[in-house]
């Protein structure tokens, strides 16, 4: 069906550019909301039931800001389980609100309960994204909520992401409701889950949020035991991490479109609404599923689509305690526990997806839609997805939902242009299988006149008898060979829907060498049913990785369960230390440590101290590898020590022998060396160096700006406050073949914006070339006296980039920087690269500044002639 759509100027039906496309379905209905605007539409014929109607309607006779503000961010939600309409907006100004309105029956068109929330004074919460939780005990159902929030006036400083919960069965009957929120979450772009279905979330379980932590490839839960008797009582529990399987970096590059330069921003900072889960009866593979999706880098510029599936249960749910006791056990509120099922980006072809937003059916099926763009592509909407039976990690063919011909949008009021904030998939409530996509197009090329589309699509096998297996036991089981106790084993779960009984015959698909797998039941008949493998012979196993599989086969249908298994046979011997070797001096303050590989170690701790005895120890890390720099600037001209231990599934194991050296004075070469300048710059004049890069205000040469602790001439660029990406490159420096150091020193000065409670939105870094190669960033284990302070946060410009940024560094600074990894590469190039957010800038002076820059080089000293 076709959506609403923006009138000239995008003043129309939506109001403002980007129309904060949503929507939801219920039996008879679906109602989408754009911006300020929502209308009703025919489930079955698309047809518009009603004209367009202003979102404050909604609060027609209730009085202050809610019947009067019209201010959009708007959410449409159906209540599957409570059968009413659950409509929401916000309200802005220096006592910002949020307005909801809970219909009393299943009518759209007829009466609502009315409630509005403040949140302090001079708190705005922006981009309001809500969801439905329920729980079989019903202590726990709430509507949840996460907002980002700013001081209201002034300078609109982030103040962290707060999650709420509002009492959903007062809302539902028109009484008092209160609500518990927590605020300060250093989480920009976390979103509340919101459950799809008839079935609740297991008795007791807690609300969840969520959000990803792409510097360590993490995906982090928090959930809120809520209790509406007490609801001071409420609190949120330890934030959980579940690693993904496979690292990321989020999408901060803007996504180009055929026909102009206007590019569209991405979102990489968050999750996509909505971030839906799924509740199974007994019986099914999994108790309760839920799917998330945003935006990664896949490529230079391109943008595509990371979608993720977990399992959530309670730690003690097993088939047998479902079976036997039902949802209805006593609920004690508890976090469920995560665990992710599978995962995949979604980039078919070299245009960049974004804007996406998932839900699940009733059989587990996945249902994805998003924006697809590129240079030679008009933006559309598209939709894919994928069922039980696809190979893991994969969606289907994607398939249009748009008209053949599209347009581009050539709005320039933001750099990069906003596009969509957010879109929408529901699934019908009606056979709980039929998704139903909404987004934005243009119809034609135009800086506003956008409209809106509502697809739908179905799986054929959503509803019909099937299967799939799943693991009560994690999927993963480490173990050591020297510990006594049992040989491995999982247990498989064949699980059911819509009433499939047929028998499930199980075999191993690639054991592990040596092992002989057995099955405690096999076939499993009747299905649903429990059979527990053991890998026979793998505690003796040895050390290894090892990945294999469970299939489940009811002909003609098969099902497969990925495992692994990794196993120690014993604990690693010492590691042999090698650099810096005993007793050396003149060692650099952030130093190189290496050691000889150890069969069978998984991890090695090094620490550095500065007493024999480690009981000082000043710099230490855990990594995978047999070398490691430090990411501590130890004290120069000091004497420290070090060691290294390694560690498997049976623990630590011996640690090595203990090695001692000096450090050196930053900037200096080590002895039995000479010291010469390869290349020089005072900036007073014109010279070699170039700028290059988009938005905002470039480097440029010129006089010091006061405060800064430089003067004369000096390079600079401010803190822009637009998106910005900018570069000051330097000639190609020869570097002489002799040279056994390479050093780099300048002055500087250095202040970017800082958003708390831990944000790094706008900053500088250092980049080097060498050779003919490309460039990359220099570490922070080069940086002598000047390290980076943060890490450029997810959806801002170079996202997961190392920076300085945040702290003003201390006036009058030498920077002094390893470049040894330019020795024998005959020349090197520099790029100092800033980049900002489109947001406000630090307090002036702000930016970065450099002064008299030098690369020095060490030459070895021929041994005097006889």
């Amino acid at each position: 069906m076709v959506g609403l759509a923006a009138g000239s100027g995008a003043n129309g039906a939506g109001g403002s550019i980007p129309p904060d496309t949503n929507g939801d379905v219920s039996p008879a209905h679906y109602i989408q909301w754009v911006n300020t605007r929502w209308a009703v539409f025919d489930r079955v014929t698309g047809v518009r039931i009603t004209a367009s109607a202003n979102g404050n309607s909604f609060w027609a006779g209730f009085g202050g800001r809610c019947q009067t503000s019209n201010s959009g961010d708007p959410i449409a939600l159906w209540d599957d389980k409570a059968r009413r309409w659950v409509m929401s907006q916000f309200t802005t100004g220096a006592t910002a609100s949020q307005c909801f309105a809970i219909s009393t029956t299943e009518d759209p068109l007829g009466t609502y309960y009315r409630y509005e929330y403040t949140w302090g004074s001079n708190i705005f919460g922006d981009y309001p994204h809500i969801g439905i939780w329920t729980d079989a005990s019903g202590k726990q159902d709430a509507y949840t909520m996460v907002t980002h929030e700013f001081t209201a006036t002034g300078t609109q400083s982030f103040l962290g992401a707060a999650f709420t919960a509002f009492d959903r069965d007062k809302m539902l009957t028109g009484q008092p409701a209160a609500m518990v929120r927590i605020g300060g979450h250093d989480a920009y772009g976390a979103l509340p889950l919101h459950m799809e279905g008839q079935y609740p979330a297991p008795a007791g379980a807690c609300p969840v949020y969520v959000h990803f932590d792409a510097s360590a490839g993490d995906y982090l839960f928090w959930d809120i035991c809520l209790d509406w008797t007490t609801p001071a009582n409420s609190a949120e529990t330890p934030m959980q991490r579940v690693a993904a399987k496979n690292a990321f970096i989020p999408n901060s590059n803007a996504v180009s479109q055929l026909g102009t330069a206007i590019v569209l921003d991405t979102f990489g900072s968050n999750v996509m609404y909505r971030a839906s889960a799924r509740a199974f009866p007994p019986g099914a593979p999994h108790a309760m599923s839920m799917v998330i999706n945003h935006e990664v880098e896949v490529g230079a510029g391109q943008s595509g689509i990371r979608w993720v599936n977990f399992d959530l249960r309670k730690t003690t749910d097993t088939f047998a305690n479902i079976f036997s006791a039902g949802f209805d056990a006593p609920a004690v509120p508890a976090s469920l526990a995560k665990s992710i099922t599978d995962e995949g980006v979604y980039a078919p072809t070299s245009d960049s997806r974004w804007m996406g937003s998932v839900n699940i059916d009733s059989s587990g099926n996945i249902g994805l839609g998003y924006s697809v763009s590129s240079s030679t592509l008009n933006p559309k909407i598209r939709i894919t997805g994928r069922t039980i039976t696809d190979p893991v990690g994969t969606l289907r063919d994607e398939q249009d939902c748009t008209p053949a011909t599209t347009g581009s949008q050539t709005f320039s009021g933001t750099d990069p242009s906003r596009w969509g904030d957010y879109s929408s998939m529901s699934v019908d409530p009606t056979d709980e299988c039929t998704f139903y996509f909404t987004s934005e197009y243009h119809p034609v090329t135009s800086s506003g006149n956008w409209a809106t589309r509502i697809c739908s699509f179905k799986f054929p096998n959503c509803g019909m008898p099937d299967f799939d297996l799943s693991s009560e036991t994690p999927t993963r089981i480490e173990m050591c060979g020297t510990t006594p106790g049992p040989d491995p084993s999982w247990r498989i779960l064949a699980g059911t829907y819509n009433g499939f009984t047929s028998p499930v015959t199980l075999s191993v698909v690639g054991a592990p060498p040596g092992s002989t797998p057995s099955f405690s039941v096999n076939p499993i008949s009747p299905t649903p049913g429990l059979s527990t493998l053991t890998l026979n012979g793998g505690h003796a196993l040895a050390s290894g990785e090892f990945a294999f599989a469970v299939q489940g086969v009811s002909v003609p249908d098969a099902r497969t369960l990925p495992l692994a298994f990794g196993i120690s046979a014993a604990a690693p011997t010492a590691p042999t230390l090698n650099m810096p070797a005993n007793a050396a001096t003149g060692i650099k303050v952030r130093p190189t440590f290496t050691w000889t590989a150890v069969p069978g170690t998984l991890t090695y701790k090094i620490e550095v101290a500065s007493d024999a005895g480690f009981a000082n120890i000043v710099a230490t890390a855990t990594v995978t590898g047999t070398t490691w720099a430090s990411n501590v600037t130890l004290a120069s001209s000091a004497q420290f020590y070090w060691r290294v231990r390694p560690a498997n599934y049976c623990g630590n194991g011996a640690v090595s022998a203990t090695r001692m050296f000096t450090t050196g004075v930053p900037g200096t070469c080590p002895s039995g060396t000479t010291i010469s300048t390869a290349y020089q710059d005072d900036f007073e004049i014109d010279g070699s160096w170039t700028t290059s890069g988009t938005g905002g205000t470039i480097w440029t040469r010129g006089a010091a700006v006061s405060g800064t602790g430089l003067t004369t001439n000096v390079f600079r660029i401010p803190n822009n406050v637009v998106t910005s990406d900018q570069s000051l490159t330097s000639q190609a420096i020869t570097i002489p073949a002799a040279a056994s150091s390479v050093i780099l020193s300048y002055d500087v000065f250095h202040s970017f914006e800082s958003d708390p409670p831990s944000g790094c939105w706008d900053g500088a870094s250092l980049e080097m070339k060498l050779g003919a190669g490309t460039f990359d960033p220099v570490l922070d284990s080069r940086m002598f006296t000047d390290g980076y302070s943060g890490t450029i946060t997810a959806g801002a410009p170079r996202s997961g980039t190392r920076a300085w940024c945040a702290l003003n560094s201390p006036l009058g600074l030498r920077s002094i920087v390893d470049l040894d990894a330019a020795v024998g590469q005959g020349t090197a190039q520099l790029r100092f690269r800033a980049s900002s957010d489109a947001n406000t800038g630090a307090t002036a002076p702000n930016g970065m500044a450099i002064d008299n820059l030098k690369v020095e080089v060490c030459t070895p000293i021929p041994p005097a002639a006889n």
